[in-house]
């Protein structure tokens, strides 16, 4: 008698009372928090049995919401490529160098924007079979500079300060901050993504003119937990009409740890 096996979506970590063709019943683990990816290039989604056992007799079957569509099958001991989603056929891997020992990782090249959400790892013995889900959260990561323009007056005493930068992804978090790492309420801000899915985002503050101050303009890879700063210190009096750029090139960070280069406008 043929066995016909229908997909019913399990609850993380959960599985079905019968035991495997091993005789053995197990749990799938995932790691407890979404895996970062960072755009063009290749990540591992970690997944394993618990106990530890050999799944290489078993099916391991990585897939997005829909049971039959699969991201990658494999089954009777080798990978199975017949009915794989297309947007995924040359860009998966079962890595099988801990596969005895209940390791059933999936590496996925060429991240894309597309390939971010929720990934299932199911693993059946026999009639037995029990799921884990993943989130995949996908970054750029940004080379962008940051330019901070200096806009003609916007009153008598008042200047408007805009800083701008692209090529991020997600949409970054932005904020300004003074000399002792206040935040400071912004005028304006805009954020628009392109046809590459990549955002573009500008906001402006408005400063005393003689308030000789300094200012940072922060942004944040919420994904990635980085940030990128520049800073700029304004003295001295801006003529009434000017428009003044400056550009910041070597701003990177990384985790937090901010590097930042200040410009210094004395316009008098």
């Amino acid at each position: 008698m043929k066995w016909v096996f229908t997909h019913k979506s399990l609850c993380s970590n959960t599985s079905v009372s019968l035991k495997g063709a091993t005789g053995l019943s197990f749990t799938v683990i995932g790691p407890p928090d979404p895996v970062a990816a960072i755009l063009g290039q290749e990540t591992v989604l970690p997944c394993h049995l618990s106990p530890r056992m050999s799944a290489a007799n078993m099916e391991v079957r990585w897939f997005r919401s829909e049971y039959l569509s699969f991201v990658h099958l494999y089954r009777d001991g080798k990978d199975q490529y017949e009915e794989q989603m297309p947007e995924y056929q040359g860009r998966t891997e079962l890595l099988k160098a801990g596969l005895t020992d209940g390791n059933v990782p999936l590496r996925i090249l060429n991240i894309r924007h597309s390939d971010e959400g929720e990934y299932h790892c199911f693993v059946q013995d026999g009639t037995f079979y029990e799921e884990t889900i993943l989130e995949l959260r996908v970054a750029g990561q940004s080379y962008s500079v940051i330019y901070i323009v200096i806009s003609p007056k916007v009153s008598a005493l008042r200047i408007r300060v805009v800083c701008q930068s692209a090529g991020w992804y997600p949409e970054p978090e932005v904020l300004w901050k003074d000399l002792n790492g206040q935040h400071l309420p912004s005028l304006s801000e805009t954020t628009s993504q392109g046809d590459n899915g990549l955002f573009e985002t500008e906001t402006a503050l408005i400063v005393k003119e003689h308030s000789n101050q300094n200012l940072s303009c922060c942004l944040r890879n919420t994904v990635l937990n980085q940030e990128k700063e520049s800073a700029v210190y304004i003295a001295g009096q801006l003529p009434s009409k000017s428009n003044t750029e400056l550009t910041t090139t070597r701003n990177e960070t990384k985790h937090r740890k901010k590097r930042t280069e200040t410009s210094v406008l004395d316009i008098s």
